[in-house]
């Protein structure tokens, strides 16, 4: 019988869970966080077995799920290095940036250890234990950084997962971490923008945010996502995300222009080829 830490019980790690136990009841998962309400609650649900301190759990482990903010799997990697781990322990994460992992996991490769880094391409704007759920991965890219054509314990972690049908992706940590400041950071920080904007603009009309209709909602729903996670993932990413933001101004800048001197060919193109783009996503699924 296996045993899995998950060290971080919010909506990933707490999926995470979910989804190891809908696929094998045998599996022993511990879980570790600071937060009490999201680790009773799981406890609970019988979703987790155990919880535990990180460096008590990490001894006892098989796996090791690192799924708390970039800046705490930073930390944690740092203290598995002085910690005596089982031989053939497996470590991975699921932090949305990876050239800082990976450089922190380097002490961990040279000794042998078996890490690789990953990222689920799957979240929502509710945050904590509560909110997780063994769907949350279905279908869903898994990005996965380092050694991972060879490595058997890395093919045991993706058979616990299953029942997702994960489409598991290799990418190099730099190419992984400029795509997602393409399709996750930079559209975080437009509807942040967005919703603090629009704020300014209504915050002396009577009805304000209240006569939000479905397309502000739809566009803006990420911005109600966990402000001190989205505060370490851009501080991680800086560089790719300022990158992003300067071509998101540049497209910006030409719709503008466009509109402002009523060049209604211009305007129909820019309209017509984002519904295109937008529609083949669907289609691809």
């Amino acid at each position: 019988m296996s045993t899995v830490l998950i060290s971080g019980l919010g909506l990933i790690g707490s999926s995470i869970a979910r989804t190891i136990r809908d696929g094998d009841r045998k599996i022993e998962i511990i879980g570790s966080d600071p937060d009490d309400d999201s680790a009773q609650f799981l406890l609970d649900q019988q979703i987790i077995n155990i919880r535990k301190s990180f460096e008590e759990a990490a001894i006892m482990a098989d796996f090791i799920v690192l799924a708390g903010p970039v800046s705490v799997i930073v930390g944690q990697i740092h203290a598995l290095q002085r910690l005596s781990l089982k031989p053939d322990v497996f470590i991975t994460d699921v932090g949305s940036t990876k050239k800082t992992i990976m450089k922190a996991a380097q002490p961990l490769l040279a000794k042998g250890i078996n890490f690789v880094g990953g990222h689920p391409m799957a979240g929502s704007d509710k945050s904590g234990g509560r909110f997780g759920t063994p769907n949350l991965f279905k279908n869903a890219i898994y990005f996965l950084v380092g050694k991972t054509q060879t490595n058997r314990k890395l093919a045991d972690y993706q058979q616990l997962l299953s029942k997702s049908m994960i489409r598991w992706q290799p990418i190099t940590a730099a190419a992984h971490d400029q795509l997602v400041s393409e399709l996750s950071h930079l559209p975080h920080v437009v509807a942040v923008t967005l919703v603090n904007t629009i704020t300014d603009s209504l915050d002396e009309k009577s009805i304000g945010l209240k006569a939000a209709a479905g397309g502000f909602k739809d566009t803006t729903r990420i911005a109600a996502s966990d402000p001190t996670m989205w505060t370490t993932i851009m501080m991680n990413n800086t560089e790719q995300i300022s990158r992003a933001l300067s071509q998101f101004q540049q497209h910006l800048a030409k719709f503008q222009a466009a509109l402002d001197t009523h060049d209604e060919a211009t305007i129909k193109a820019f309209f017509a080829r984002a519904r295109a783009s937008r529609k083949s996503i669907d289609e691809r699924k």
